[in-house]
C-alpha cells in the first residue's frame, strides 16, 4: 500500500507518507491474532517443559510430588521424595534395598514396608496406604487390563 501511494504521487512524499499512515493499522490488524496465538502457545509450551518427563506421572502426598518411575514390572518410588515428604531421618542412598533408577535412589513398595518397619513413623504409615490404594492398585488393575472397557 505504501508502494502503491509512492507510485500513485510519482514519487512525493506526502502521498507515500498518508500511504504508510494508512497501511500501519492495516499491517497491526492483520499480524494481531497470528502474533496472540503464538505468543500464547510459545509461553504455554515453555511453562511445560520443567515437567513434561512427569507428565501422566505426578503424584503428590503431603503437598510434596513424590516421583513414581516404572521400571520392568515393578513400580519404584523416589526415595528423597518419600523422606521428605513423611519428614524420615535417613539418608536416600544408604537405605536397604535402593535401587537406582533413572538416576534417582529408589525403593519399591516391599522397600517402603521395610522402611516404615525400621523408622515407624506415623506419615510413613500413611504414605503406605496412600501408595497402595493411589498408585499401585491402579498400575496393576491398568497392567492386567481390567480397566480396559469391554
Amino acid at each position: 500500500m505504501t508502494w502503491a501511494g509512492y507510485r500513485l504521487g510519482a514519487g512525493d512524499r506526502g502521498w507515500t507518507l498518508l500511504a504508510f499512515v494508512f497501511s500501519v493499522p492495516l499491517i497491526g490488524v492483520a499480524i494481531a491474532s497470528p502474533l496472540v496465538h503464538l505468543v500464547h502457545e510459545g509461553f504455554g509450551w515453555l511453562s511445560e517443559q520443567p515437567m513434561r518427563r512427569w507428565q501422566g506421572r505426578y503424584y503428590s502426598f503431603n503437598s510434596v510430588q513424590v516421583r513414581v518411575l516404572d521400571e520392568g514390572d515393578r513400580l519404584w518410588f523416589c526415595v528423597e521424595d518419600i523422606i521428605k515428604a513423611c519428614d524420615v531421618r535417613a539418608i536416600a542412598a544408604v537405605l536397604p534395598g535402593t535401587r537406582e533408577v533413572e538416576g534417582l535412589h529408589c525403593l519399591d513398595i516391599d522397600g517402603i514396608e521395610r522402611l516404615h518397619e525400621t523408622h515407624r513413623n506415623a506419615q510413613l504409615t500413611r504414605l503406605l496406604l496412600w501408595a497402595r490404594r493411589e498408585v499401585v492398585t491402579p498400575w496393576e488393575r491398568k497392567k492386567s487390563g481390567s480397566l480396559i472397557p469391554k
